[in-house]
């Protein structure tokens, strides 16, 4: 009983984190982002800086709260003298570490409004945390969280001092009335629906009932792909769309101009990863899929689902015309639509490049790594165009040349789909 009681902070800490394939779809970008964010601060890109934190402090807060669900859908764990308080010391340590690092760096490289920025994603971050330790409700709202911090970075390039004393205050309130948002970590039924649910759905954060009945046409023009995702689909589309049209209000009213294609980016980025993720979860589907009255062969049905691929990333070139040509035509007096080109076909490449990883893919711990690397090197393509102030003839043949090899992978990497069934 005592070794139980008293064992070592690293004890299982292997396991517990890094072999859930939810938390460690968060812990790996966190990694990532903390090396990117020393190195931004290293090399004085200022420019980088609010998003790279601010994407590690909440990779941070949703690993560890991800993990109090899974605390909360367990009953077993109580029953085991100090398991619940040791999960609690690893989650706390993996929140402090990575701030510590951040806190250290901007002092030793004096990048001072990183310590504003720090203190108002650590806010968020511990309200998140500590609502995800009494209820399972809270989590699917982490995708908004995402989204909301890589807004805030974009409209409020630089934090008042006046907020960040603000945030600061507030920290140390929530951390010392932490036990007023209620009992931590007790069991509830309904917390094992929401897991489950949300290892099947990639942690969607549009309500599960949303669009019931609707969108059977988009569903047939995306079958098979439909086939995994059920409504889901749909409901991803529709998120899109509406952030779509608030970013073309955004330039419209308020000055947003390059950042918003790189906040767009991000955004289908997340889509492929939640299509992706759905589609392996569901691998098992495949197996009925095939045996339908519909396609003759079983190399016919992969076919089909790369085409189905192709569409919808079609739909997300459409789009990356619209809104890259908008905000040239907007915000410029003499519009570069040769970026407009080549932001729309590196874009759409992007996402053809991931359901191409996705298609090798059969396990979800070798996809969230595989994938990780994969959205790293898709935005660091898009960073540079969106950041480039003239695109040559050259450079839009080169992301011709990307786009047409992304066309090409998704097609050939179908035909290792499910190859293991």
């Amino acid at each position: 009983m005592s070794n139980m009681l008293n064992r070592a902070w690293h004890k299982g800490f292997y396991a517990y984190w890094f072999k859930e394939c939810g938390s460690l779809n968060y812990l790996l970008p966190m990694f990532i982002f903390v090396i990117i964010s020393v190195f931004v601060m290293a090399k004085g890109v200022s420019e980088a800086l609010p998003f790279t934190i601010c994407f590690t402090s909440i990779c941070a807060f949703a690993s560890v709260s991800w993990q109090s669900i899974r605390l909360q859908a367990t009953e077993w764990h109580s029953l085991v003298p100090g398991y619940t308080k040791h999960i609690v010391k690893q989650g706390h340590i993996i929140i402090i570490v990575p701030h510590v690092i951040l806190l250290a760096s901007a002092i030793i490289f004096k990048q001072y409004e990183v310590l504003k920025l720090l203190s108002v994603s650590v806010l968020i971050g511990t309200l998140f945390y500590l609502k995800c330790r009494v209820t399972s409700k809270m989590f699917n709202s982490s995708a908004y969280f995402f989204f909301a911090i890589i807004g805030f970075t974009v409209v409020f390039k630089e934090v008042p001092t006046w907020l960040a004393a603000l945030a600061l205050f507030m920290n140390i309130n929530l951390v010392l009335f932490r036990k007023h948002f209620g009992t931590a970590f007790k069991w509830q039924a309904q917390a094992l629906v929401d897991y489950k649910h949300a290892l099947q759905s990639g942690w969607s954060p549009i309500p599960k009932g949303f669009l019931k009945g609707y969108g059977q046409g988009l569903n047939k023009l995306f079958f098979p792909l439909s086939y995994f995702m059920g409504r889901s689909l749909i409901q991803y589309t529709v998120l899109v769309l509406v952030i779509f049209m608030a970013l073309l209000s955004l330039n419209y009213f308020y000055v947003a101009g390059r950042p918003s294609l790189f906040i767009f980016s991000n955004l289908v980025c997340i889509l492929a990863f939640m299509i992706l993720w759905t589609r392996i979860q569901r691998q098992q589907a495949w197996g009925t899929l095939i045996t339908l009255p519909i396609y003759s062969s079983v190399s016919e049905a992969k076919t089909a689902y790369a085409k189905a691929c192709e569409k919808y990333a079609l739909c997300i070139l459409v789009c990356s015309l619209l809104l890259a040509g908008t905000i040239e035509f907007l915000r410029f007096d003499e519009p570069n639509f040769r970026l407009t080109a080549a932001y729309a076909l590196v874009n759409t490449a992007g996402v053809l490049l991931c359901f191409s990883v996705g298609n090798y893919c059969k396990k979800t711990a070798f996809f969230s790594i595989a994938l990780v690397f994969t959205l790293g090197f898709v935005l660091a393509i898009t960073g540079i165009v969106v950041e480039t102030e003239e695109v040559s003839t050259g450079s839009l043949g080169l992301a011709c040349c990307y786009f047409i090899i992304a066309c090409f992978a998704n097609r050939n990497s179908s035909k290792h789909l499910y190859t293991n069934l």
